[in-house]
């Protein structure tokens, strides 16, 4: 035993020693930096939360069209356009005749709606003039007046 200790007190020893030091590699642990790493994360965020509403206005813009484009929609929208065109018509012809004097005689005048506003007009022998007047029907104090002479629509 006495040779053993003998031996470890003749051997060289050696020790060297450091203060240990870790830092964190994130910065959100370790604070370096830690303001563009937020921002980072905050710009990645956003632009996901971008990419899913172009992508949810996309698919809900080709529902809507894809909707419009089937054959009933295109048949209604047809139809449509048809019968306001020859209500059109119909309204110019009584308005302003073959010759552009109104053809429904003295003192006439008619009402229509039309999406969602009234059109009424009327015929001023007086002036030889045709009065519309365009009144919305949700707000009555919003409307239009207009003065047509009468004779100037003839060819």
């Amino acid at each position: 035993m006495f040779k053993k200790a003998m031996l470890l007190a003749l051997l060289p020893s050696f020790a060297i020693a450091a203060q240990l030091d870790y830092s964190f590699t994130s910065p959100s642990f370790n604070g370096n930096g830690y303001g563009t790493y937020i921002l980072t994360i905050k710009q990645l965020q956003d632009q996901a939360v971008a990419n899913n509403k172009a992508q949810a206005d996309a698919l809900s813009q080709q529902a809507i069209t894809a909707a419009a484009n089937t054959p009933q929609a295109q048949f209604v929208a047809n139809l449509q356009s048809r019968i306001y065109s020859q209500l059109a018509l119909n309204i110019t012809n009584t308005l302003f005749g073959a010759t552009g004097q109104p053809s429904c005689g003295n003192n006439c005048g008619g009402s229509i709606d039309v999406g969602g506003n009234t059109m009424a007009w009327s015929l001023n022998n007086a002036n030889n003039t045709i009065n519309i007047r365009i009144i919305n029907d949700n707000n009555p104090s919003q409307f239009t007046n207009m003065t047509v002479p009468v004779g100037t629509f003839a060819f």
